[in-house]
């Protein structure tokens, strides 16, 4: 029915449907690759995963096919240039989301001194980051301090996995620690937590108050 050989053929919702059929098509790849790729695991929750794919569904999925909705009129001459244009804005706005989305993607979810923190790529070390998760093939990090030397700013080369470090973890005392909580990114958010076994101190989940 929807699939006819001129666009004038169409009506308005003949076209909105064949444009979101094609936009939710678009939005399952992507959204492949944001679950999957570039927030996997707990760094969906940690790195607010949620934005990312509101994000593309504001883009993909309610911007282009709204735009068809509201323009598309088989009477007008100027019907397949308004629908080029619409195609060309969308693609436009879908490359720059999904190209921002991956800039500020998580990398990393490390425990660092007395608190879990999320690396995100924007950070100055994220590349280096990057080759210990893929060299160590985990992205749940932890940091190891030298207590010998006063450190001004983190190396990338001490982050070790995060499961060789968790019993330590468990045993710590921490003012960012309630029972089985422990709080993610203080200086930035008090409300979000990451839940750990009280029994070996490995990581549950994602916990927001």
């Amino acid at each position: 029915m929807l699939l006819k050989k001129e666009i004038t053929e169409y009506n308005r919702y003949q076209a909105f449907a064949v444009h979101m059929a094609i936009s939710l098509a678009l939005f399952l790849i992507l959204l492949v690759c944001i679950t999957q790729y570039w927030y996997p695991g707990i760094l969906f929750d940690t790195g607010n995963g949620w934005r990312a794919i509101g994000i593309i569904i504001g883009i993909d999925l309610v911007l282009g096919p709204l735009l068809t909705l509201i323009v598309f009129n088989p009477k007008k001459s100027s019907l397949k240039f308004d629908l080029f244009v619409i195609a060309l804005v969308q693609t436009a706005a879908l490359i720059y989301g999904s190209w921002t989305i991956h800039q500020t993607r998580p990398v990393a979810l490390a425990f660092i001194n007395t608190s879990f923190m999320t690396i995100f790529a924007t950070s100055d070390m994220a590349d280096k980051v990057i080759e210990r998760t893929h060299h160590l093939k985990t992205n749940e990090l932890y940091y190891q301090f030298d207590e010998t030397k006063q450190e001004g700013s983190l190396n990338p080369t001490k982050f070790a996995a995060y499961e060789e470090f968790s019993d330590i973890v468990n045993e710590m005392i921490t003012p960012y620690r309630t029972n089985d909580l422990i709080q993610l990114n203080p200086l930035l958010s008090s409300n979000q937590f990451i839940q750990i076994n009280e029994a070996d101190g490995s990581i549950i989940g994602f916990f927001k108050k």
